[in-house]
């Protein structure tokens, strides 16, 4: 590696053409340039300059050895800026949450890059264990988690609350006797245990996880007979999208976060469960552990977690 010292000195000595003035500028001898430039010429193995008295002029390897340290000098001087550049509304941010909470925060997070076009969102849809792994190696910057995690590689910062729905298939409601137009229709659980072990699960990726949270936070004595694990499972997808489906063909029900029902084209043929008890589940912002990240990801932070404030004080209807 050539000494950065010696090309400094040499960068001035180009632009100068004079001993003495390059001495002037680097605040050193006139000896001390020649010293510089010899041992600049002895690294390079050739002559870079022809003495015109004081002066110089570059040889044709001078020349490329001046270009060279030009460029390392420039190169040098951006990756330093880079280094102190932090601006909140540049750069590419990379998210990673479930399918359920995308569909929420997406729309604000597309108006936040349409107001700064410089920000680049790049939003990945991951089940739980696949976003806290990306986080430990380094493939999510930043993600959206249910539940505090128990592991020391991520920290994280609590958001708000994602409210949990038990969904049925609107038929349900008829065979209780009740109006099958409402889709959070208060109504008795005297049922609920055998038309759910009757219907069966729709299985997901956090279907299970919700259904436990579910069971334990309502309230309710009769869900807490049912063992999820030995539920039946009347089918499995993993596209959010498509979950609702069977449901609303009476295939079976499953446990979403409520705000799901907003953006399905089947919400009349769908109903809510309406327990004793309202079931939430905390959300959390999660990075790798003492990872400080730029700027533009507490803008995106601040977006999610009004998003998330909105939707638990303004529930789906």
């Amino acid at each position: 590696m050539i000494n950065p010292i010696w090309l400094d000195t040499f960068i001035t000595l180009a632009e100068t053409g004079h001993f003495t003035r390059t001495a002037e500028q680097r605040f050193m001898t006139q000896p001390g340039v020649s010293q510089h430039l010899k041992k600049l010429e002895e690294t390079c193995g050739c002559e870079l300059v022809i003495r015109l008295g004081k002066g110089i002029q570059l040889t044709e390897q001078g020349r490329r050895v001046f270009e060279y340290a030009k460029a390392q000098q420039q190169q040098e001087q951006h990756f330093i800026a880079s280094l102190k550049f932090d601006e909140p509304y540049e750069g590419k941010c990379i998210v990673a949450c479930s399918g359920a909470i995308a569909q929420r925060i997406y729309p604000a997070l597309v108006a936040l890059q349409t107001q700064h076009t410089a920000l680049n969102i790049h939003l990945e849809v991951a089940p739980r264990r696949t976003i806290l792994s990306g986080i430990t190696n380094g493939t999510f910057e930043l993600g959206i988690v249910t539940n505090m995690p128990n592991t020391e590689d991520v920290s994280c910062t609590y958001l708000g609350e994602e409210p949990l729905g038990l969904i049925l298939p609107s038929s349900y409601l008829t065979k209780n006797g009740k109006h099958q137009s409402t889709r959070h229709n208060k109504h008795s659980a005297n049922n609920i245990v055998d038309t759910l072990n009757t219907l069966g699960l729709i299985n997901h990726p956090d279907a299970v996880h919700y259904l436990q949270r579910y069971i334990k936070d309502s309230g309710e004595a009769d869900l807490a007979l049912i063992n999820p694990s030995k539920l039946k499972h009347s089918g499995y997808v993993n596209q959010l999208s498509q979950i609702l489906i069977p449901v609303s063909k009476g295939l079976g029900f499953t446990v979403l976060p409520s705000s799901a029902l907003e953006f399905v084209n089947v919400a009349n043929e769908l109903v809510m469960y309406t327990p004793k008890n309202d079931v939430t589940e905390p959300l959390y912002c999660v990075q790798a552990a003492h990872a400080a990240l730029p700027a533009r990801y507490n803008i995106v932070k601040n977006v999610v977690k009004d998003v998330i404030k909105k939707s638990v004080c303004n529930p789906s209807p």
